[in-house]
């Protein structure tokens, strides 16, 4: 059995651990540094008197969630495995296997196996709540998709929409109705405005970025052509070769304005992804 044990700051400097009374926290400390490889502890009563605590301790440290009593007197630590790792040449395996069987380990945390199970109870009804109630906004963000009348702008919103989901933040149907407001508000006084739709969810999705923002005057110019642009976010290759590879392809874009936003969006990318120009990187290729 190994000789040092080691704390969680996460447990002992929590204020629920805190607000114990001292005689207390010094039981809890005692009954680990006592405790097996396992955080099992066989002489509970015996630790008590050796510290001078009181049943009143013993029965804190249980009501709070610091230890578990079984009924044959033995004493478990609820987070031994947060406060302890015992390497395996060092590890001994706990004499008391039939405590250890009444328990499961959810994370770092012994739970017992009727509690855990009505745990996992009640997850699995929040999981069929969640999984309805993302259908229902599935299928609300479809319905709103659907009065956007330019076939292409649409196209756009859902990809800018897959976007955010990849990035964990998804879109509610109250989200997108307010965005694509914001979208129309921002070009309502633009040529054309679906054309500006698209290039200002273009530059979002290339940056990741989760809001909409108005285009700038040199954007303006040339947003009657950045829709040609293959800058959808699921077909880019965004390795350090692929986004040096479609930088070299911009050369190709025959506007020079249209060239520029674009070759000036993929910079951005590069740097914010691999913290570095892409002129160096260029360099660097140029010299290899």
């Amino acid at each position: 059995m190994a000789e040092r044990r080691m704390f969680s700051k996460t447990i002992i400097n929590s204020d629920l651990f805190l607000d114990l009374p001292s005689s207390a926290q010094n039981l809890y400390f005692h009954l680990s540094l006592n405790a097996d490889d396992e955080g099992f502890a066989n002489s509970p009563k015996k630790i008590m008197k050796y510290v001078n605590s009181q049943t009143e301790d013993m029965e804190l440290l249980i009501e709070n969630g610091f230890i578990k009593k079984f009924d044959s007197g033995i004493v478990v630590i609820i987070h031994w495995n947060l406060h302890n790792y015992i390497q395996k040449d060092r590890f001994k395996a706990t004499i008391y296997q039939k405590e250890k069987q009444q328990l499961v380990l959810v994370g770092k945390k012994y739970v017992m196996k009727d509690e855990c199970t009505q745990f996992v109870s009640i997850l699995e009804t929040q999981d069929s709540i969640e999984k309805s109630s993302e259908e229902q906004d599935r299928s609300e963000l479809a319905g709103i998709l659907n009065e956007i009348g330019n076939e292409k702008v649409r196209e756009k919103f859902e990809i800018f929409i897959k976007m955010r989901e990849k990035n964990h933040s998804s879109l509610t149907p109250d989200a997108l109705r307010i965005l694509i407001k914001k979208a129309y508000g921002l070009t309502k006084s633009l040529a054309n405005q679906d054309e500006a739709i698209i290039m200002i969810l273009d530059r979002s999705i290339i940056n990741n970025y989760k809001d909409i923002y108005p285009l700038e005057n040199m954007e303006i110019g040339v947003a009657n052509h950045f829709e040609n642009i293959n800058c959808e976010v699921e077909e880019m290759d965004e390795s350090k070769e692929g986004i040096y590879k479609e930088w070299l392809n911009t050369d190709s874009i025959a506007n020079l304005e249209v060239q520029r936003a674009y070759k000036n969006s993929l910079e951005e990318k590069f740097k914010k992804l691999y913290n570095e120009d892409i002129e160096v990187y260029h360099n660097r290729m140029l010299n290899s």
